[in-house]
This record gives structure tokens, sequence and C-alpha cells, in this order.
């Protein structure tokens, strides 16, 4: 890519290219991010649908805030089991609002550590 096609007018956030420069030789050009630019918006879009579609199935008691949270921070249930260091078939059984209230608190704290989120922000949501 040549020096003048890398440019891309973003502050936000910037990034470093290897170009080729005008002399012909190879070399490093800060500029902005050509995703960040043209897409951000769109991608905030529908992170808003998604997480309002999520939480009208939390509503309507379709699925749980671990499924909840899971599918907002893209984690597989290989993943979140790991991380909350509990068999898969557990995390599959969170997964759905029958289940959820049955979760012992220490159990409710490492996915709320997993999620980045207070242990109130799961038991809200579940009371919509």
């Amino acid at each position: 890519m040549k020096e003048k096609e890398g440019f891309v007018d973003c502050p936000e956030q910037q990034l470093i290219l290897y170009v080729e420069k005008e002399d012909g030789t190879y070399g490093p050009m800060q500029t902005g991010s050509y995703l960040t630019r043209n897409y951000i918006d769109d991608y905030y879009e529908k992170r808003h649908r998604l997480e309002a579609s999520l939480k009208e199935q939390v509503r309507r008691k379709e699925i749980s805030p671990v499924a909840y949270y899971m599918t907002l921070e893209d984690l597989s249930l290989a993943e979140t089991a790991a991380r909350v260091g509990i068999p898969q078939r557990k995390v599959k059984k969170h997964m759905q609002p029958a289940n959820f209230e049955k979760i012992p608190p220490s159990v409710m704290d490492m996915y709320a550590e997993v999620f980045n989120v207070p242990v109130a922000a799961l038991m809200e949501l579940m009371k919509g």
C-alpha cells in the first residue's frame, strides 16, 4: 500500500501501518482505523438491537441472565464453564430461567466476575 492510500482521518483510534513511501522505501506510518471510521456506528446499532432482543427473552423467561451475558460476551459453553470452574452441564442448566434461581451464591459470584458485572445486575435482569 502506498503512503497516501493508507491515510484515514480517524483520531479516535490510531494505528501503525507499514507502507511504501514516496521515495520507494517501506516504513511505518501512523493513521486512523478504517473500520472505526466507517463501521463503528453499525456495530453499536447491531449491539443495541441484540441487547434489547436478549432482554426481551429474559423477560419472557426464555433464557436466564447467564445465557444473556454469555451471548453478549460471545462466550461458548466450554469457555464459560472453564472460567467459572464448573462442568458444562451445570452452565447449560443455569442458562434456563427455572434453574437460575437455584445457583449457589459462590457460583453466582463467579458468574458475576466472569461477566464483569455485580451480582445485583444478574439478579435485577431476572426481575425485568
